[in-house]
């Protein structure tokens, strides 16, 4: 038994290592040709990972704390962070309610405990072959008058780069707070709302300073994918006018990190939340060109030109493309991501990891349970209500400190087979993969636009209703609708299109839900796996009521291409199903 497992085992690190987003090709330090990002052997890599939000740069929202924006108050007014808003208030807050003492503790714990080894292993378990690292500048580089390296905050990092290399997971090494503070947003650790690092000639060189000592100590890190060197720069109040200013951070930057570390790839976010382009203009690393255009993207509309600002972009600067942070709901996120794959993008999704606290906000990929007493820190935390004792306030967070390690997890496995197309999923028909169709031409679009440069027929399923556009004041709410969900594909003969699954460890049986527009309709099904082998079969489907039908049962493979097409008849289909 033990033999035949070790076979098996060799046999999957065969089928798996000759895809683009696995593993096998995490090897040697990553960089750029033209459009797209190579591993030492010049093999192309599509980043599929996450981002390990409120590690070395807890965020609120994330973690029991405040909501992401104020509940009062002005977008664009001046504030101070609130209480258990961004890492140096969690910091303050832990020192109101449990003495100075404990809180010094409190945050060395913290950082321990936040990400362990068991997080890299279970990511790369899963199928991811990244992760994205945000750190505050304050943990390396002591907020005091001279310059005083934090020796305690590199051996946090350098452990967790450690697990990455055992796993075989390229890490993005992402500045997210910057000294001073360079977005104008909790995230950023600032001690305002104000982007400091632009307007503070000593923030702005204690922040080239901080890339310089990474370039020194990691130049020969080849597990680390890349340097992000800042997230979300100017996206709070009022920060137009500083563009100029971030431009020309990164025309000195890269020099700087470039005179002790020419290897490493360097991700560029421009202003925004890192969606504006204005600033890439010029080439910002002449000596090396390995740079990367590094964009955010939340709730997306899945297609292709959604993509089309950032790829125009690209295709000007000859560089890639990657989705550093971003995600939406899973089926969406399926979709999206397996277009962007279509131009070697990748991605990271954010977060990684969360309370599993109803009053937070976002989504992650695993949950860890908030303390059973957190409500009366919650009051005090929010509402300014009794502050627990000295005692209490310790032994919940003690609880907090525990509770977030991996044996408390909940894992959301659905979600991630969603994000890394596995078994165990379904996918509205009209999520095709990118530049797979081949239509007959209809040129009438459809009720939400969608798609509607593939040329493909996709009429409202039955019993859907179109999307209101026009709001009638009688109060009403608009009724909820979407492509996904309220959009079929409609398949006429010779028409075809194609569906990538991936990650196929044992069989996958694919289904379709589908009805025929006569009495019967004939489609081909020709499934091919990465490594060659093709299975061509024909499906007969009668009746106009909507029936699901199984279309093939696939073997083993890092990935199969289900392809179907047309020979007689009209057929429309509603959703792809593939089993685990």
């Amino acid at each position: 038994m033990e033999v035949q497992q070790r076979v098996q085992d060799l046999f999957f690190q065969e089928v798996f290592k000759m895809s683009k987003c696995s593993r096998d090709r995490v090897k040697g330090f990553l960089h750029t040709d033209g459009r797209k990002m190579v591993n030492e052997d010049g093999e192309t890599v599509v980043l599929r990972g996450w981002g390990v939000g409120s590690w070395m740069n807890p965020e609120g929202f994330m973690i029991g704390g405040v909501p992401l924006f104020a509940e009062v108050g002005g977008f664009n007014d001046f504030a101070l962070p609130r209480r258990f808003e961004r890492g140096r208030t969690m910091e303050t807050t832990v020192r109101e309610l449990a003495g100075t003492a404990y809180a010094k503790e409190f945050a060395k714990k913290w950082y321990r405990n936040y990400l362990s080894e068991e997080d890299i292993r279970l990511m790369a378990e899963m199928g991811y072959n990244s992760v994205r690292l945000p750190v505050s500048a304050r943990l390396f580089l002591a907020e005091e008058p001279e310059i005083q390296w934090i020796e305690e905050g590199f051996a946090v990092l350098e452990q967790v780069l450690d697990w990455c290399e055992k796993y075989h997971v390229y890490a993005i090494l992402d500045l997210h707070g910057a000294p001073g503070g360079q977005s104008a947003l909790a995230c950023d650790d600032g001690i305002d709302n104000r982007p400091h690092m632009f307007t503070e000639p000593e923030s702005r060189e204690r922040a080239l300073l901080i890339w310089e000592e990474f370039a020194k100590r990691y130049h020969d890190r080849w597990i680390i994918g890349g340097y992000d060197l800042l997230n979300e720069p100017l996206s709070g109040p009022d920060c137009r006018k500083f563009l100029p200013e971030l431009a020309k951070f990164y025309d000195d930057v890269i020099p700087r990190i470039r005179k002790y570390d020419k290897k490493h790839m360097l991700t560029l976010e421009g202003s925004v939340f890192s969606m504006d382009m204005e600033i890439f203009d010029h080439d910002y690393d002449p000596e090396c060109h390995n740079w990367c255009i590094h964009i955010h993207y939340y709730g997306f509309s899945p297609e292709v030109r959604t993509l089309y600002r950032f790829l125009d972009t690209s295709l000007k600067n000859n560089v890639p493309i990657w989705i550093g942070e971003g995600g939406s709901d899973s089926v969406s996120n399926s979709i999206f991501y397996e277009i962007a794959g279509t131009y070697d993008i990748g991605y990271a999704v954010w977060s990684w990891k969360r309370a599993d606290d109803p009053k937070g906000d976002g989504s992650s990929a695993v949950t860890y349970p908030i303390p059973e007493k957190w409500d009366v820190m919650r009051d005090y935390i929010r509402n300014g209500g009794p502050r627990p004792s000295y005692k209490e306030s310790q032994e919940i967070l003690d609880e907090m400190l525990e509770k977030m390690k991996p044996e408390y997890y909940t894992v959301d496995q659905t979600y991630n087979h969603y994000n890394l197309r596995q078994p165990g999923i379904r996918i509205p028909a009209v999520g095709f993969d990118q530049g797979s169709s081949r239509s007959n031409g209809w040129i009438y679009g459809n009720a939400f636009g969608y798609r509607t440069e593939e040329g493909m027929k996709m009429p409202l399923r039955p019993g859907a209703l179109p999307p209101q556009h026009v709001v009638v004041p009688t109060g009403e709410p608009l009724r909820e609708s979407g492509p996904l969900k309220d959009l079929c594909l409609e398949l006429r003969e010779g028409e075809a299109v194609s569906y990538t699954i991936r990650d196929v460890k044992e069989n996958c049986r694919v289904s379709v839900t589908a009805r025929t527009m006569g009495e019967k309709a004939s489609v081909i099904v020709t499934c091919t796996s990465e490594e060659g082998k093709k299975e061509v079969s024909e499906t007969v489907l009668t009746g106009t009521e909507t029936k699901e039908c199984v279309l093939a049962d696939l073997g083993a493979s890092a990935e199969w291409v289900v392809s179907l097409e047309m020979k007689d008849g009209t057929v429309q289909l509603d959703e792809m199903i593939f089993e685990g």
